[in-house]
């Protein structure tokens, strides 16, 4: 069976017209509009007029194929307004703070490939936390690797996740396939089977998305940076100088 989004064939001139405006007037201007800064009489209007703009059965397969909510749950997701990690100015409790390594020698991890040792006499640690079905995590294997290649200094461990979000218990026989099947992970990689490393560092730092990657001095345990991989290169010069 056919899903519904191919059902619907070919975007029209009238359905891209209707995204157009909806991406306008109703989610660029109220994505920032949440909690005390919500209107709720400003949201009637904003609907009211993009209801009366457009054909309902237009409305109705631009909605089926972007697969938004209905217009209430849609209108409690606004809001509720992003996570506040996604939220402009935020930062990270951690950044800039010393933290107990402790945990990376008592584990315990299940190791797919490379080693732990070294951390504690590297100039940098970079650890990156990462799941099989995150296509931004895959977007970074090579980043990862040609770190290692090109900054010995610089100790690299990774820890898959699959349940990071969910609590879910992993399948070690598929991770380890998985990254069996990649030419492009040539780093440590373990898999966080207790959720040690979640425990211990990702969910206190609150960034709560993957990839991540935390940056630290080994020599004081303080954390110079948290981020997405692909956005590393600075931050890693920054705290090489520092280090």
């Amino acid at each position: 069976m056919a899903s519904p989004t191919l059902a619907l064939g070919p975007e029209t001139p009238e359905e891209a017209a209707t995204k157009l405006d909806f991406r306008t007037n109703i989610w660029s201007v109220f994505q920032e509009l949440y909690e005390d800064k919500w209107d709720p009489a400003r949201w009637n209007a904003a609907v009211a007029h993009f209801k009366a703009a457009h054909d309902p059965a237009v409305v109705q397969r631009f909605w089926t194929r972007a697969k938004l909510p209905a217009w209430e749950a849609l209108e409690a997701q606004f809001k509720k307004g992003p996570p506040p990690f996604l939220r402009p100015g935020w930062t990270s409790p951690l950044l800039g703070k010393k933290v107990d390594l402790r945990w990376l020698d008592a584990g315990p991890f299940e190791q797919v490939k490379g080693s732990l040792d070294g951390w504690r006499d590297a100039r940098l640690l970079l650890i990156e936390f990462w799941a099989s079905w995150c296509r931004p995590c895959v977007a970074v294997f090579r980043d990862l690797s040609a770190l290692v290649q090109s900054h010995p200094e610089i100790k690299v461990i990774t820890f898959n996740s699959e349940g990071i979000f969910t609590n879910a218990s992993v399948d070690i026989a598929a991770v380890k396939a998985f990254v069996a099947s990649r030419n492009d992970m040539n780093y440590p990689i373990f898999i966080d089977t207790h959720r040690v490393a979640v425990n211990s560092i990702f969910q206190p730092g609150q960034n709560l998305s993957i990839p991540l990657a935390f940056i630290i001095t080994p020599k004081d345990g303080i954390v110079r940076w948290i981020g997405n991989p692909e956005e590393m290169a600075a931050p890693l010069e920054s705290a090489l100088r520092a280090a």
